[in-house]
């Protein structure tokens, strides 16, 4: 009984201790996550960005958040020295809080648990992270049986919001043919060949011609070239600010040496400096490196964007879907005869209005989306939407 009664004694003064920890700020783990590593000693001792391995964390939040696949973003992360190899490695980075700056602590009896702002950098914005957990909290789509001619089964919707099944229908000549239906009476019954070839059409008209392949392809090198402009004025600030941190802390220090200040205004002014000076310095080296990373993908794939219905034929069902998905943002629905989507890559999506006067495609694009695609060039386009898919594209390995 004594030995539980002490097991009890230090369970609980753990949990005191820890939690405290957690109030303060503190990193409470023993090995710093994939992402950090440990700097400091004493209470001064804390996370500090290791840059390489933040890039790999920066990179499965924006892809997870632009609807790339798990296993892709498994794949990519691997490559980029993520090697971590357990079935859900890739989710628990997804969770954890530690990547927004905070800190999560289990509750325990009258012992309240709770996320803790840390003092330690983020390396994911907070905005981002909360978006992410949004996201994997919603249920589990119902599955869908695959089949090569009917690839769309599960991902085309009805008019009325339903995802459309799919199965064989005898016609007039007594022959089967396959049909994309809704669950819902008198809604769509659509011929699968002819939602295909409408399909194949629209994936002809988004294809892009070379010299706006071209133009994109310069315009990511000058923006990489004004990143580094922009980064070197930032540098040359933290390096100012370095400089009159390190020589507020040796003043300090001197003060101390010469007793005119107590060891405990010493440890609170030394830790601040200290501080401030990781904080400096972690700046610079994260400023110096360009990620190449997302610069590489584009300038390898983007030619794929010329035949975009040679990439959708050539992929396996399941890449097909998930082309579709990305391209259309997951709403792709079909009434009276022709598709309709509220969202698509906007760089896909110049010749919107011959695939309406096709009677392909209407895409009622979001009000709160006012960029405009000229038809002559890439002038007001965010280069960075295309990193998804350009980053499905690597993983085809076609």
């Amino acid at each position: 009984m004594f030995k539980t009664l002490r097991r009890f004694i230090l369970l609980k003064n753990y949990i005191v201790y820890i939690t405290a920890r957690a109030k303060e700020g503190r990193y409470i783990g023993i090995k710093a996550p994939f992402g950090y590593v440990k700097s400091g000693e004493g209470k001064a001792r804390m996370l500090v960005i290791e840059e390489s391995q933040a890039k790999t964390i920066k990179f499965m939040y924006d892809s997870y958040l632009h609807d790339i696949p798990l296993y892709i973003i498994k794949e990519q992360a691997f490559k980029l020295g993520f090697k971590a190899r357990g079935n859900i490695a890739v989710e628990r980075i997804l969770t954890n809080p530690v990547y927004a700056g905070m800190l999560q602590v289990q509750g325990y009896k009258e012992y309240p648990g709770g996320i803790f702002p840390a003092i330690h950098e983020a390396i994911i914005d907070k905005t981002t992270w909360q978006l992410v957990q949004n996201k994997m909290k919603k249920p589990e789509k119902i599955r869908t049986i695959l089949d090569e001619n009917l690839p769309l089964r599960g991902i085309l919707k009805c008019h009325c919001g339903n995802l459309l099944t799919g199965a064989l229908s005898r016609g007039k000549s007594g022959k089967y043919f396959n049909y994309y239906k809704c669950k819902t009476s008198k809604h769509n019954n659509i011929s699968a060949l002819k939602a295909h070839n409408q399909l194949a059409e629209i994936f002809e008209l988004m294809s892009l011609p070379q010299n706006i392949i071209s133009d994109i392809k310069k315009s990511s090198v000058t923006k990489m070239e004004e990143n580094l402009k922009s980064n070197k004025l930032v540098i040359n600030q933290k390096k100012i600010l370095l400089d009159e941190t390190q020589e507020k802390m040796f003043s300090v220090e001197e003060k101390w040496i010469k007793n005119e200040i107590s060891k405990d205004t010493y440890d609170r002014w030394y830790t601040t400096y200290n501080t401030e000076v990781t904080s400096c310095k972690d700046s610079i080296i994260r400023l110096s490196q360009v990620d190449k990373h997302a610069f590489t993908i584009l300038q390898k794939n983007l030619d794929l964007l010329v035949d975009l219905k040679s990439i959708y034929n050539r992929a396996t069902i399941t890449q097909k879907r998930e082309f579709v998905k990305l391209v259309f943002d997951s709403n792709l629905y079909y009434q009276d005869g022709i598709y309709r989507t509220p969202t698509m890559i906007d760089l896909l999506s110049r010749n919107h209005l011959l695939m309406k006067e096709k009677g392909l495609l209407l895409y009622n694009k979001k009000r709160d989306d006012f960029s405009i695609i000229p038809s002559s060039g890439v002038a007001g386009t965010t280069i960075e939407h295309l990193i998804p898919i350009l980053t499905f594209f690597d993983s085809l390995k076609l």
